[in-house]
This record gives C-alpha cells, sequence and structure tokens, in this order.
C-alpha cells in the first residue's frame, strides 16, 4: 500500500509501505524514521518523515478499512 508523507521541507512523496519493516517517532528531532527493504549499500534504506507513528498508524488503518469495505476495489 502506497502512502503520501512528507520530508523535512514538507513536500511529498509516497512510500510503499510493503517496503518497510519498522518505524519510529523520534520526539526530540521531530521525525519518524522509516527503515525499507530497499537495499543501500546492502544496508536497510532510511526514510525520515514529518509524519509521527501514530499519524502513519492511522493513515494504515484508514486504508485497510477503505479496502475492506463492500464493493471497494482493492486498488
Amino acid at each position: 500500500m502506497w502512502l503520501e508523507l512528507h520530508d523535512g521541507d514538507g513536500f511529498p512523496f509516497y512510500v510503499n509501505m510493503d517496503n518497510v519493516v519498522d518505524f519510529r517517532w523520534y520526539e526530540r528531532e521531530g521525525y519518524t524514521c522509516l527503515l525499507t527493504t530497499a537495499p543501500v549499500a546492502e544496508k536497510l534504506h532510511r526514510l525520515y518523515v514529518r509524519e509521527n507513528a501514530q499519524q502513519i498508524m492511522g493513515m494504515i488503518r484508514a486504508e485497510q478499512t477503505r479496502r475492506a469495505a463492500p464493493g471497494r476495489s482493492a486498488a
């Protein structure tokens, strides 16, 4: 599932959450770090976004609910 998230400057970009293996909010720094399976130099790739972990979980739940609604396409 793809989510629209925002970088440190507030610009939107899209993340395939199927490739995210972990994410956590860093309160003091004010960002969430997402670890993806896309390899960069044989390491997990890190993405930093403005949305906190609770917001991201809410977006995931909303998308799952939308997909599960009767008569809705999963696309």
